[in-house]
């Protein structure tokens, strides 16, 4: 189901908008898509920075803890 949304735009862009043959209504929505994924991704990465930020600094490095697991088994 699709709804109105409406805006005012400068009448020279209105007119300049008219000498193009484009579906501006699909432009526009495919822009809000964009930006509207964008956004998300913003909004997951906050979430992911303020995670890493609770957790405890480790001084060792990825390797030194697969070997220290490989040894303990």
């Amino acid at each position: 189901m699709k709804t109105v949304y409406s805006l005012r735009i400068d009448k020279e862009l209105r007119e300049e908008m008219e000498k193009y043959n484009v579906k501006w209504n699909e432009e526009i929505e495919n822009f809000i898509r964009k930006r509207i994924e964008e956004l998300k991704k913003e909004e997951i990465l906050k979430k992911i920075n303020e995670i890493l930020q609770t957790m405890p600094e480790t001084k060792s490095n990825s390797a030194e803890l697969v070997r220290e697991d490989r040894d303990n088994n």
